[in-house]
């Protein structure tokens, strides 16, 4: 969609509802739906190409990292919620809050933070039709976004297999196996949280950790959006730090949650 032009129009269509609520360009709406609707790391793949394709700024790249790049949720409805169904939990709004709910808040902070000390870039028609001009052809937005998406999944499979190798590192310690299935889900996300289901902890503390451990995302997220952040040349450090604040944030909420339900 960025190399074919096509970010712009989803773009403007997304404008009209989210302008008001997040003060980012066009692209940067285009990205904040992408991540939320994708997941990770989708969030930080378009906010990389965008930067690097000049249709954002550094900053405003930085600025929508600190929240866009959570986890999918195809994966949240169709594998997490059975969870928290099995787990006791029938109502789980609350949950679908946390993990998607809180980060939308703090983008909506962030980005009046961003609008205060930047101006966001005005499309214009000019720089439309400029941007119409430089569009690959068909056949060459095809060919490019099946290399680049091709070793992008090679890639995350790997990093994928990498951390959860670190996983035996855990045996070398005295460390309880409930312990070590929490530590383990902070590595790898998608065989973690599976760990964790599978453990012999009572419902509420799996259910607090799974679900900040998906606020977190885990290593193996880490090292793939790093990944995407090094091409652009955007700095991994703020992105880890708003990601642990959202995490403190979701852990204090979950914890406050569980305690009332």
């Amino acid at each position: 969609m960025v190399y074919s032009g096509a970010d712009l129009e989803l773009g403007r269509m997304l404008s009209l509802p989210l302008k008001r609520i997040y003060k980012y360009s066009t692209y940067g709406l285009y990205a904040i739906f992408m991540g939320f609707f994708c997941g990770f790391p989708m969030g930080a793949k378009v906010v990389s190409e965008l930067c690097e394709n000049k249709k954002l700024s550094k900053e405003e790249a930085v600025s929508l990292l600190g929240f866009c790049n959570n986890i999918g949720p195809a994966y949240f409805l169709g594998i997490i919620i059975p969870m928290l169904h099995a787990c006791g939990y029938q109502n789980t709004l609350p949950f679908l809050f946390g993990m998607y709910g809180i980060p939308a808040v703090y983008g909506i902070f962030f980005s009046r933070r961003f609008a205060k000390t930047n101006a966001s870039p005005v499309i214009t028609k000019n720089a439309y039709q400029n941007e119409t001009r430089e569009k690959l052809t068909l056949t060459g937005c095809l060919k490019k976004a099946c290399m680049e998406n091709t070793q992008s999944l090679i890639l995350l499979g790997g990093y994928v297999t990498f951390t959860n190798a670190f996983r035996i590192f855990l045996d070398f310690f005295r460390l309880s196996d409930n312990m070590k299935r929490v530590l383990s889900s902070f590595l790898e996300i998608m065989g973690g949280v599976q760990t964790i289901y599978t453990g012999t902890l009572p419902p509420q503390e799996k259910v607090l950790w799974i679900m900040t451990a998906l606020s977190f995302g885990g290593i193996s997220c880490l090292i793939q959006t790093s990944s995407f952040l090094e091409k652009a040349k955007l700095p991994l450090s703020s992105y880890l730090k708003n990601k642990t604040v959202i995490t403190l944030i979701s852990f204090g909420y979950y914890t406050l949650l569980l305690y009332i339900l």
